[in-house]
């Protein structure tokens, strides 16, 4: 086990690739507090969320408690008002109950401004419509044309034998909050579907009953108020009477399914004002109990343990996706990251792997102020001066190529011109004067040739033109036994060839080819043709040949012919590998007593501009 660590280990650290590093290093501190702090959430958290989470909806229970109570305080005094209004106390004062409707316009004022009292407390909104149910004594009053207009004033007959009045007429009561089911079809529609009603008696008869103060409110808006108690699905909350009648609710099957009776609510919850835990339908829910003033009701909340539990792990799961979030964007600034530094590296050995094939170049990339700018930065500076130090490098190769090669090519011209100068002196000796001055001129234009200006370079016209001349002062010296003969297509004159490479070739198979035969006399051919981006010359003579033995070794500088040595012939061997860099050079044929063939081979480059040695 602890191998295969240590093996996990050197790779991360030395073997992985950067890239991957990068992120996999960002994304093990990302995930790392992120499995933590869920299984923390979990096993530590799950009690105190869920402890919030019910605190939470004891607070907005409590909020719509109080909304209702100020909904049913504002339909109360509405109701107190008129049964406190003092032209209310007078009429029912009236010992005779003889209203003076027309005798005094007095009557007429207070009544007019009572009404409209009664219609500014109406708002449409909370409170429906307000009614005052008179007794039969008051007929001239709700029967009058001119207060039917407010709609207020009604006889007691209206409602007589509805729930509500039923329960006036026999018990003691004098105030009743009435859910619809105590209303009468024609209230609920036409009025309101909840009120607040009060029994008023004659001033000098209290056991006889002379009116009911009707003030009606809405049922939706209590529904609405109750609807907004819900922040957990599947809760309930439902307002109850102490007659066991549901008077709203936000869910009419859930609060069937949780109901509980007056009884239960009065012993048990309505001291607390925490929401307890109890079994209901089978299923353990939280319960919480608030009493609303002036009513018989009780508010119950009803919220399933399980749903609470569940909304709890809705906010591990929240903070779980915002945590992967933050991991997505971990992952980004990773990959971003990442890319900016391996680019970069990634430039670097790119060019420092082309240094195997080409010489070092600068990085393009704009370096940066980080430790892979100063690397980039230092890579360019070492490429300038790695090729500072090749351009130096090549600047001597050339020169010491340069040098070697008039080296070699001055061991050419001592060996020619003592043999020249020989057979001119052996003409002044025989009194020759014209074949003198014929191999002065023929001298003279060699060497000009020859030296032509210092350069290293000749068309092949004027390379032709001096092995030439070589033959002609030849043929003057040994009685014309040399036959030279020149087959080159007019094509390749303009090429370009170093100069003094025929010569010594010619001068090799003159001295150790032709007058090596016993008559002494023979022919050399020069062909030259045009191979693909190269010029082929073949020099070929039918001297007597070339020994195995010494054609292994005739470039090397070491082999001898009974003429004397072939270092002519190495050293223009060795010139054309040091000029054009190449390992070619001459290449050797040879057939004893039959002939030999020298094969040279150039690039084709077209004599335009002299090079200078």
């Amino acid at each position: 086990m602890l191998k295969l660590i240590r093996k996990i280990v050197l790779y991360y650290t030395q073997d992985m690739k950067l890239q991957p590093k990068f992120i996999l290093s960002h994304l093990i501190l990302v995930i790392a507090p992120t499995i933590l702090i869920v299984f923390i959430l979990f096993t530590q958290l799950s009690d105190i969320l869920l402890s919030n989470t019910v605190l939470s909806e004891q607070s907005l229970s409590k909020q719509t408690a109080d909304y209702i109570e100020n909904s049913v305080a504002q339909v109360n005094n509405a109701s107190l008002s008129i049964v406190e209004d003092d032209y209310f106390s007078e009429l029912l004062s009236n010992a005779s109950y003889e209203l003076p409707l027309e005798e005094t316009e007095d009557f007429q004022r207070d009544t007019t401004t009572f009404l409209n009292s009664i219609h500014s407390s109406v708002d449409g909104f909370v409170v429906t419509d307000i009614k005052i149910y008179l007794a039969d004594e008051f007929e001239k009053l709700y029967d009058n044309q001119d207060f039917s207009d407010y709609d207020v004033f009604k006889p007691i007959s209206n409602i007589k034998g509805s729930y509500w009045h039923g329960i006036f007429s026999s018990t003691n009561k004098r105030y009743l909050v009435c859910p619809s089911l105590y209303l009468s079809p024609n209230e609920c529609e036409d009025y309101g579907e909840l009120a607040i009603i009060r029994k008023v008696s004659f001033v000098n008869d209290v056991n006889s009953t002379a009116a009911y103060v009707a003030v009606y409110f809405s049922k939706s808006n209590i529904d609405f108020i109750l609807g907004k108690n819900l922040s957990i699905s599947d809760s309930s909350t439902y307002l109850v009477n102490n007659r066991n009648s549901i008077v709203s609710t936000s869910n009419s099957s859930l609060s069937g399914k949780y109901i509980l009776n007056y009884e239960t609510i009065q012993s048990k919850l309505a001291h607390t004002n925490k929401f307890t835990t109890m079994t209901l339908g089978g299923e353990i829910v939280y319960i919480g109990c608030k009493e609303i003033p002036n009513t018989d009701w009780f508010m119950i909340s009803v919220i399933p343990t399980n749903n609470a539990i569940v909304q709890t792990r809705d906010i591990i799961y929240q903070l779980v996706a915002t945590y992967l979030v933050f991991l997505g964007i971990a992952f980004f600034i990773a990959l971003l990251l990442s890319n900016s530094i391996v680019k970069r590296i990634k430039s670097v050995i790119h060019q420092m792997d082309q240094v195997r094939k080409s010489s070092p170049k600068r990085l393009s990339l704009k370096p940066g102020r980080d430790e892979v700018g100063d690397l980039i930065d230092t890579y360019n500076f070492m490429t300038d001066e790695i090729n500072l130090l090749l351009e130096a490098q090549e600047k001597a190769s050339n020169d010491l190529r340069i040098s070697e090669f008039k080296a070699l090519q001055s061991q050419i011209n001592p060996h020619f011109l003592y043999n020249t100068l020989d057979m001119i002196n052996w003409l002044s000796k025989m009194g020759k004067s014209a074949e003198v001055s014929d191999a002065v001129q023929a001298l003279s234009k060699f060497y000009k040739l020859t030296l032509n200006k210092g350069n290293i370079t000749v068309s092949v016209k004027e390379e032709l033109e001096h092995v030439s001349l070589y033959v002609q002062l030849q043929n003057m010296r040994y009685q014309n036994k040399i036959h030279f003969i020149i087959d080159v297509p007019d094509e390749l004159l303009d090429y370009e060839i170093p100069k003094l490479v025929f010569q010594p070739i010619v001068e090799n198979s003159i001295q150790h080819g032709i007058f090596a035969k016993e008559e002494k006399e023979g022919t050399i051919v020069v062909m030259g043709w045009l191979e693909d981006d190269e010029i082929v010359f073949v020099i070929s003579d039918d001297g007597v040949g070339i020994s195995p033995e010494n054609l292994s070794s005739i470039l090397t500088g070491q082999s001898e012919s009974s003429g004397g040595s072939n270092i002519g012939i190495f050293n223009t061997h060795k010139r054309l590998q040091l000029f054009y860099n190449t390992e070619s050079g001459l290449t050797y044929r040879s057939t004893q007593h039959v002939e030999t063939e020298v094969e040279i081979r150039l690039p084709a480059i077209r004599f335009e501009k002299q090079r200078k040695i």
